[in-house]
């Protein structure tokens, strides 16, 4: 089984987008340059690839107003520097204000990682376009916009076209991730695994999962509210209501790792969510190639299989009683994510049944807003802000690259030192340092491949590769840097080439602006840094307000649905946050590491154990609701919610638990085991409590900036 980081990079949106990105300035280049000339055709192609890295995978709705919001700051961008031609300090102190008027736009969220980079590179661009007066300066102003509204209008069409294969596509890549999850959730149940390891496989692979599943609302439930959607959409929820109870298998773990239920128990659940993990793989497959009919196997085997082994246990005098509770627990919520997924073939296929599942849904209140609001920006304005922060090291790294370039004359492409640090840089050390190596290597693999090329003598070949390499570099972005950067490096190498066909290739100066460049962005990095442990407190609050907010519906008989369904979804993207934190943690200095208060890794486990503990009393409730008395569930559920509710609060050191039995043992299995889920759903509170405290301080940052990668 290939690893999930290199399944990705075979199967995903990223490698329709690459395509259609690709075809798109291809084109841009091909019709501008017919009609003015190949240089000039070159130059509008320019304003296309900066306009095109806003084109990221996301619905026509949202595409509306990103796209022109990419073409005016790329426009204004290249427009300002153009004015400037022949005035060198001018032209200086506006690449330090743009720059950092770039760095500030990440305000907006992930989206705007994208519009922060597009921005320098117009400029870069711009600098690199030889114009001796004020009206060539105007000339190429006019092809680079006419660029970059030609592609924006290109684009736009081409996700029209596309989208109804674009949402099926995010359904596919929920479907796969889905898989991904359920194999490292296997992993769970064999007692020879790392269970520090495992913890942090199924946390990083339910925060991809939960990345996914975003991006699949964003893409599904916006646009026209065809019967196709319908279908994807509930596809989606279905998805998301199997993970609830996937989650809350975890609560019976224990008895089973620990072997307490025998051998063979653990082995066929293992095995059971390993034959799950391949249907929804095929699924996926299926539903990528529009395979008309979908279907998956019938696992009613290996869940009786199950069965029998706990009815063995259930004759077995010696077995503890809380291992048997945990194994029919196993058994009940296992055999219901199987039937759940089971249904979605059907549900993909006829209206009816994804009707009857969105029932009382509000599907709009998951999607996130798109807000091009001045005062998302404006309450930055402050250096408590991580966001200002990056603002001013980006403006003044490129200041510098800026001025090396004109105190060294030898530096005759320095454009390039420049389009390195507007790539390489990023508001966290650790992300940075990772596009550094990234940056040198595949500059140092594109350089070999664009001199093979050019050794060639073909430039119909050479002409073909530009587009390709174009299309390579967006698909891949924002999944692995390196692969971008030996396609954009063999792209602006072959353009080179064909802009000046009589100058000797630039091969060994460009590897050498690469490494200054690289330099700068690193040694920058360190002004004004924001590391890891100082956002942690920021993030644990976070954490700590989705639980609160989140058990507030879950431990009550009767609930909002959709109350709770958002509630669940603000917690999962609180975990996706602490998981994406830990992983850039180790790529930071020992001094930064070792200030860390605590271990996220540990924290992630902690509080994967307590939303396991609350989903599996909603479950309990659920499938036993006519066996409980009503009275004595909301009593008790009153009780454990105010004692959680207490240890989610980190202003005071932890209280002693609560009595939850007030001397009334029930008689009735599934009240008995109510009280139980109750009782060790506060012993995980405690749990949640130690480690989070540890993170509480004072002083915490105003904001904590997306730390998701361009």
């Amino acid at each position: 089984m290939a690893s999930p980081s290199l399944i990705r990079l075979g199967f995903g949106q990223h490698i329709p987008n690459g395509i259609a990105v690709g075809a798109g300035v291809g084109l841009v280049g091909l019709v501008l340059g017919h009609f003015y000339g190949f240089e000039e055709g070159m130059v509008a192609g320019s304003g296309a690839i900066c306009v095109s890295l806003g084109d990221l995978p996301s619905p026509l709705s949202s595409k509306l107003k990103i796209l022109p919001f990419c073409l005016v700051l790329a426009c204004l961008s290249s427009l300002a520097i153009s004015l400037a031609v022949g005035h060198v300090v001018l032209q200086g102190v506006l690449v330090v204000l743009i720059s950092a008027a770039a760095g500030l736009l990440v305000g907006y969220g992930r989206w705007a990682l994208a519009a922060s980079v597009l921005t320098m590179l117009s400029v870069v661009f711009t600098l690199g376009t030889p114009m001796n007066n004020l009206s060539e300066a105007l000339y190429h102003q006019t092809l680079f916009a006419a660029g970059g509204l030609l592609y924006m209008l290109i684009a736009l069409l081409i996700t029209h076209a596309t989208e109804s294969s674009n949402r099926r596509i995010a359904v596919a890549e929920c479907l796969r991730e889905f898989s991904l999850y359920l194999r490292a959730i296997a992993k769970f149940y064999d007692e020879r695994s790392d269970l520090a390891q495992v913890y942090r496989d199924v946390v990083e692979q339910q925060a991809a999962l939960a990345d996914n599943l975003q991006a699949a609302r964003q893409q599904v439930f916006l646009g026209r509210r065809d019967a196709s959607m319908k279908r994807l959409a509930a596809a989606i929820v279905l998805q998301v209501d199997a993970l609830d109870t996937v989650v809350s298998a975890h609560a019976d773990l224990a008895p089973l790792r620990r072997g307490e239920t025998g051998p063979l128990l653990p082995v066929l659940v293992a095995n059971l969510v390993t034959e799950l993990a391949n249907d929804m793989e095929k699924l996926s497959d299926r539903l990528l190639r529009y395979r008309r009919e979908l279907h998956l196997r019938d696992r009613s085997d290996s869940i009786d299989l199950i069965s029998a082994e706990v009815a063995r246990l259930t004759q077995d005098p010696t077995i503890d009683p809380r291992a048997l509770r945990a194994a029919r627990a196993t058994r009940t919520k296992f055999t219901w994510v199987t039937d759940h997924l089971s249904r979605l073939p059907k549900v993909m296929q006829t209206d009816k049944g994804a009707e009857a599942l969105l029932e009382g849904i509000d599907l709009a209140a998951f999607v996130q807003p798109l807000s091009l609001s001045p005062r998302q920006l404006t309450r930055h304005l402050t250096m408590h802000s991580p966001v200002a922060r990056h603002a001013v090291r980006l403006g003044a790294a490129m200041g510098a690259g800026y001025l090396l370039i004109n105190l060294v004359p030898g530096l005759s492409h320095g454009h390039w030192i420049l389009l390195t640090i507007a790539v390489i840089l990023r508001a966290q050390y650790a992300v940075t340092r990772q596009r550094r190596n990234d940056r040198v290597i595949g500059n140092l693999i594109g350089c070999v491949l664009a001199a093979g090329l050019l050794r060639t003598g073909v430039p119909e070949l050479q002409l073909l590769v530009i587009p390709v390499a174009i299309a390579v570099g967006q698909a891949y972005v924002r999944l692995n840097y390196l692969v971008t950067s030996v396609a954009g490096c063999v792209y602006a190498l072959l353009a080179l080439h064909f802009l000046d066909p009589g100058t000797a290739s630039p091969i060994g100066s460009r590897l050498i602006d690469t490494a200054v460049g690289a330099t700068i962005a690193f040694l920058f990095a360190r002004l004004l840094p924001r590391w890891e442990y100082q956002e942690a407190p920021k993030l644990v609050g976070t954490l700590m307000k989705s639980f609160t907010a989140y058990m507030g519906d879950a431990l009550r008989i009767e609930i909002s649905e959709q109350s709770y369904r958002l509630k669940r979804k603000a917690m999962l993207e609180s975990l996706a946050a602490i998981t994406e934190s830990a992983t850039r943690v180790a790529g930071e200095p020992e001094h930064a590491r070792t200030a860390m208060p605590g271990d996220l890794g540990v924290l992630l486990a902690a509080a994967y154990s307590l939303a396991a503990q609350i989903v599996g009393i909603r479950v309990l409730l659920k499938n036993r609701k006519d066996d409980i008395n009503r009275l004595f569930a909301e009593h008790l559920l009153d009780k454990t919610r105010v004692a959680v509710l207490d240890q989610l609060d980190l202003s005071h050191d932890s209280d002693d638990l609560p009595d939850l039995d007030d001397h009334d043992e029930s008689h009735v299995d599934a009240e008995k085991a109510l009280r139980i889920r109750c009782r060790e759903l506060c012993i995980d509170a405690v749990k949640l409590h130690e480690v989070a405290a540890r993170f509480a301080a004072e002083g915490t940052p105003q904001e904590t900036l997306d730390g998701s990668k361009i």
